[in-house]
C-alpha cells in the first residue's frame, strides 16, 4: 500500500482506493456476518491484524519473501499454532517461525517475536477479566461467555478467581486502612445487606457538603449486636470521632440501636426508617387494607412538625385497634424515633433524603449488580474481597446528598438537642 497508510493515535487512515483493495482482498459476506454476530467477526479480523503484525516482524528479520539476501541472519521455518489475548480470552492464531542462520544446528536458534510475546501478556487478560467481574460476571460464567464462539481456550474457573482475588487484595488492605478523621461526617447510615447466606452489615457515612462514603462493613449471620458493635469499635479505631454528634438512621433493628447506643450515648440521635415502619404495621392488617394505611401513614410522616406528625399517627393508632392489635403495637414501638428529623427542623430535600434507608438501598443495588451472580463463597475472607471491590466501584457512583446545605442547619439542632435547654424541646425551623 502507498505511503498514505498510517498509525496515529486514532487508528489506521487508508485512503478511498486502499479501502477498495482491501474490500476486494477480504471479501466480507455480509448477510453471514449480520447472522453470526458482529462480535465473533471481529474477532476474527482482530487475529487476522495480530497475524499481519508477525509477518511484517518476519519480513523485518527475514526480508521480502522468497528474497535471496546474500547474506541473512535469519530465515522462515514455516508456521505453526499458536495463541494470542483477544478480548480477555485465549484465541488461536498461526504465527510464522524464524530461524538464526549462526544457531541453526543448536537448541537456541529459534527466535521469539516480540509481536507475539507482546500479544499474550497476562495484563491483557485481566482487563477484561476484571470489568466483567465487576459487572456481575462470575468466574464461571465468565469462561462460558469468552468461550462462546471464539475459539477461545485456556480460561478457566479456577485462573480467573485467583486473578480476581490477587487483583481485589490489595483494594481490601486498602479500604481496611482508610483513615476515617480525614471526613467531617454528620449523618450515619448503618444497614444490612444479604450476600449469599451472610448478612453484611455495612456503615455510610455523609460530610458536611453532601458526599457519601463508605466507611466499613461487617459479615455476620444476622444484624446481631456484637457483630453491629465490632464494625463501630473498628470504625472508631479508624478514627471516626464517638463524641461528634452525629444522627444515626437505621431500619429498625433493635441490635442496631443497642449497639449505636452504647458506642454514642444515649443520647444519640436516631431516625428509624419511616418506609421500613409502615412496611412492618401493613404486614399485620388484611392484604385490602394495606394501600390505604400506607397512604394515611405517608400523609402523617409528609406533616411539617413532630407535633402534627404525631397527632395523625396516633389516629391512625386508634383505626388498627379495632383491626388489629399487633398492627397498633407495631406502630407505637419506636414511633417517636421514625419523627427525629421532624424534631431536629429538617425540611424539603434533606427531610426526604434522611428520612428513610433508601440511600443504602440504592447503594446495595449497586453492590448487587457487582454481586449478584456470585452466589456461593469458599470463605468469609473470600466474601470480603467481593464486597470490598464491589463497594469500591460503587462508592465512585455516589451523587452528592439532596438538601446538603441544611446539613449545618442539623449540626446545630443536634448540638442543641442534647444541651439541657434543647432536651424536651422541639426545632422546628
Amino acid at each position: 500500500m502507498s505511503k498514505s497508510l498510517t498509525l496515529k493515535n486514532n487508528g489506521v487512515k487508508v485512503s478511498a482506493r486502499e479501502r477498495e483493495q482491501l474490500l476486494d482482498v477480504l471479501k466480507p459476506n455480509l448477510k453471514a456476518i449480520v447472522k453470526e454476530g458482529m462480535e465473533q467477526y471481529i474477532g476474527n479480523g482482530a487475529r487476522f491484524m495480530l497475524e499481519l503484525l508477525m509477518h511484517a516482524e518476519a519480513k523485518e528479520l527475514c526480508g521480502k519473501w522468497n528474497s535471496r539476501p546474500g547474506k541473512r541472519e535469519n530465515v522462515r521455518w514455516g508456521t505453526e499454532r499458536g495463541t494470542a489475548i483477544i478480548g480477555g480470552a485465549k484465541r488461536r492464531i498461526e504465527r510464522p517461525r524464524i530461524r538464526a542462520v549462526r544457531n541453526m544446528n543448536e537448541n537456541g536458534a529459534e527466535v521469539q517475536l516480540e509481536t507475539y510475546k507482546a500479544m499474550n501478556r497476562a495484563d491483557l487478560m485481566d482487563g477484561p477479566l476484571m470489568a466483567a467481574i465487576l459487572s456481575g460476571v462470575s468466574a464461571q460464567n465468565y469462561a462460558s461467555i469468552v468461550l462462546r464462539g471464539l475459539e477461545a481456550k485456556g480460561v478457566k474457573k479456577g485462573t480467573i478467581s485467583r486473578k480476581s482475588i490477587a487483583a481485589t487484595k490489595p483494594t481490601l488492605d486498602q479500604f481496611r486502612q482508610k483513615r476515617l478523621d480525614e471526613y467531617d461526617h454528620v449523618v450515619l447510615l448503618i444497614d444490612g445487606v444479604h450476600i449469599g447466606k451472610k448478612q453484611m452489615i455495612v456503615c455510610v457515612g455523609i460530610d458536611m457538603n453532601g458526599r457519601k462514603h463508605v466507611l466499613g462493613f461487617r459479615p455476620g449471620a444476622t444484624e446481631n449486636d456484637i457483630v453491629c458493635r465490632d464494625l463501630i469499635r473498628e470504625m472508631i479505631e479508624r478514627g471516626l470521632d464517638p463524641h461528634k454528634d452525629y444522627l444515626l438512621i437505621v431500619d429498625g433493628s433493635k441490635a442496631l440501636v443497642g449497639a449505636i447506643r452504647a458506642a454514642f450515648g444515649p443520647d444519640v440521635a436516631i431516625q428509624r426508617c419511616q418506609e421500613h415502619k409502615i412496611r412492618d404495621v401493613q404486614a399485620y392488617v388484611p392484604v385490602k387494607m394495606r394501600q390505604e394505611l400506607r397512604s394515611l401513614m405517608q400523609a402523617a410522616y409528609h406533616q411539617k412538625t413532630e407535633q402534627a406528625a404525631s397527632k395523625k399517627l396516633m389516629q391512625i393508632r386508634s383505626l388498627l385497634s379495632v383491626v388489629s392489635e399487633k398492627a397498633m403495637n407495631a406502630l407505637t414501638e419506636g414511633m417517636r424515633e421514625t419523627l427525629t428529623v421532624h424534631r431536629l427542623g429538617i425540611t424539603g430535600y434533606l427531610k426526604q433524603s434522611l428520612r428513610t434507608t433508601n440511600i443504602m438501598e440504592s447503594a446495595f443495588s449497586s453492590v448487587r449488580r457487582y454481586m449478584g451472580r456470585v452466589t456461593k463463597f469458599e470463605d468469609e475472607a473470600q466474601m470480603e474481597l467481593w464486597m470490598a471491590r464491589s463497594i469500591v466501584e460503587t462508592e465512585r457512583h455516589f451523587r452528592p446528598l439532596r438538601g446538603y446545605r441544611q446539613l449545618r442547619k442539623l449540626r446545630e439542632n443536634l448540638a442543641q438537642s442534647k444541651s439541657p435547654a434543647g432536651k424536651g424541646g422541639n426545632h422546628h425551623g
